[in-house]
């Protein structure tokens, strides 16, 4: 069933009671009535409205409360991001300078292994596309007393050689480069052989071997330094390790890689030796007069730097 109940507008109410208050304030004064009971009167009438009146205001009340609570949480909330941002950003940096300060003590740690030159740090500034460091620049050039020809190292070896200075800045050549060839040695019994960098084995961070014979016997783990009849590399810095070593049987030679000392991927200060192969004292009659008695790939490999 429909409910046919009219309900009763507010505006309607309203305008009843007004004209019940004038009736009522009329009534007192033709009756004579006294002011505490037209007040009575009066009160009794106006009070259901103060009540409705004190509701409305309240509820407003409580509701701009809310929303001035709201506006505080959001603004506190404001807040909150912004210092998280700023403590990221100081934990970033931290991070950073703690980055560095470990680069310097390797960088003083690989000073010491070769306290017989004199070294700068420098900071790579720009390299080749990829995330192997083939060809780079740094940050130190000729105003720096950088000079084309000085061997380059990190961590704990060689990195590669300067090919190019202007006044602030250099080229390197990272040994890892294919067409970077160094003259190099087996420490354990002296031999000689070829370090190549290789297209095909970069991305295994490896480097190859040439002419070893059945002399050097190679196995897994063997150190490998630059030679001393290298006529660009200072003699006796770390290269790498042997690995991956297989015997041809028919000539009684040798095939294997090198694994790097550094970490190709993930340089970001390196050490210039300041020190020019040519300049060293008696090197160059040395090498001169080893290159001499040495036979055609011995002269091969000391072509193949150039």
């Amino acid at each position: 069933m429909k409910n046919n109940r009219k309900r009763v507008r507010p505006k309607c109410i309203f305008v009843l009671l007004v004209i019940l208050c004038v009736l009522a304030i009329a009534l007192s004064a033709a009756k004579g009535f006294t002011g505490s009971a037209a007040g009575s009167i009066v009160n009794m009438i106006l009070a259901p409205m103060q009540n409705g009146i004190n509701t409305i205001g309240n509820s407003a009340g409580k509701a701009a409360d809310k929303r001035h609570s709201m506006a505080a949480l959001e603004s506190e909330n404001e807040d909150l991001h912004n210092q998280i941002d700023m403590l990221n950003s100081r934990i970033s940096s931290m991070e950073q300078n703690l980055n560095d300060y470990e680069n310097l003590l390797k960088q003083v740690d690989l000073s010491e292994k070769y306290p017989g030159y004199d070294m700068t740090g420098a900071r790579i500034i720009a390299k080749d596309p990829g995330n192997w460091y083939k060809n780079f620049t740094i940050s130190k050039g000729s105003l720096d007393g950088i000079k084309a020809g000085m061997n380059v190292i990190a961590d704990n070896g060689l990195v590669g050689i300067v090919t190019k200075t202007s006044p602030s800045s250099s080229i390197v050549r990272s040994i890892i480069d294919d067409s970077s060839s160094v003259s190099a040695m087996i420490t354990k019994n002296y031999t000689n052989c070829v370090v190549n960098g290789s297209l095909e084995l970069k991305d295994k961070n490896l480097l190859s071997v040439d002419m070893l014979t059945e002399d050097s016997d190679p196995v897994d783990g063997d150190e490998v330094v630059t030679s001393y009849i290298s006529d660009k590399y200072l003699p006796g810095l770390l290269i790498g390790y042997i690995s991956n070593v297989e015997q041809d049987k028919t000539d009684l030679t040798y095939t294997a890689n090198v694994t790097p000392a550094v970490d190709f991927e993930h340089l970001s200060n390196v050490l210039v030796i300041k020190q020019l192969k040519s300049d060293l004292p008696d090197q160059g009659a040395s090498a001169s007069e080893s290159e001499s008695s040495a036979d055609g790939t011995e002269q091969a490999q000391t072509a193949d730097e150039e």
